[in-house]
């Protein structure tokens, strides 16, 4: 398994990722994710199956994961009113209009794995990965943080275990498949320097910039 930057032809593979891994009422659209691509490159990696046995069996290498994200220069006050909060982590937002290069907070707008790859220890080492090699690239990242859907608890337990901390719970943020009921969104945040410090092996995060991202291998 490698993870790569992402490319404009990774993004057909990964629109068919977002529909495996969300309801339809969440998935974001392509041109959402056309344009996360475009303003911030290095902060979009994909996870690609480069076994033998895979590329005999389809002819190419296989996408198999996304992780994309963003720039902040501020964050919410942990008071500040629900609706800021709803506005700032809107779905399908433009992350052109959020996005600040010298940002201090790193926002993870979506991460997702295809199915067959799923349960299989590949998701916690790519994230671990893709955010030891964003933070120890840019000293500006102090503070990293996500949104997750309360009713993602499997999710919400992994992000736990990883020392993510609730900071705020959006009440009824993302639709449900009842249509008729809503689920909370659970804001969550760590210190960058906690993947700094993580203990990789050194090819895994090797030339990741400079080259940049040159082939990591999970």
């Amino acid at each position: 398994m490698i993870i790569c930057p992402a490319q404009s032809f990774d993004i057909d593979q990964i629109m068919m990722i977002e529909r495996q891994s969300f309801i339809p009422a969440i998935q974001e659209k392509r041109r959402c994710f056309e344009k996360r691509l475009k303003t911030y490159p290095e902060g979009f990696f994909v996870l690609s199956d480069t076994s033998e046995e895979t590329v005999k069996q389809n002819g190419n290498a296989l996408t198999c994961g996304y992780f994309c994200s963003e720039l902040w220069d501020s964050f919410p006050e942990p008071n500040a009113e629900e609706k800021i909060f709803k506005r700032r982590f809107a779905l399908g937002h433009n992350a052109a209009d959020t996005h600040s290069a010298h940002g201090m907070y790193l926002y993870v707008s979506s991460f997702a794995l295809s199915r067959p790859y799923r349960s299989k220890g590949y998701g916690a080492k790519f994230f671990k990965a893709s955010l030891a090699a964003l933070c120890g690239a840019n000293k500006n990242i102090k503070t990293i943080v996500l949104l997750v859907n309360s009713e993602w608890e499997n999710a919400v337990k992994i992000y736990q275990n990883e020392g993510f901390s609730e900071v705020r719970r959006l009440k009824d943020f993302f639709p449900t498949l009842t249509k008729k009921t809503f689920a909370d969104g659970i804001v969550m945040t760590i210190a960058a320097d906690k993947y700094r410090e993580l203990s990789l092996e050194p090819n895994e995060i090797a030339n990741s910039f400079a080259n940049p991202f040159a082939g990591v291998r999970i």
